[in-house]
């Protein structure tokens, strides 16, 4: 009998590793871009202000 390769052995923990690293690498740049994007209105914010004056 022929030994079966790794994959189809362990297809559910190669799909589940898959699964967790697409999301937790969405859930990080979501992150990334949510920060830039308040840096950035806080900035914008701030040179308004400092145009009032």
């Amino acid at each position: 009998m022929k030994s079966q390769s790794w994959l189809r052995r362990n297809w559910l923990w190669a799909a589940g590793g898959a699964f967790l690293t697409i999301h937790l690498a969405t859930w990080v740049m979501q992150r990334a871009m949510k920060s830039a994007v308040r840096s950035e209105v806080a900035l914008r914010q701030k040179t308004d202000e400092d145009k009032l004056d």
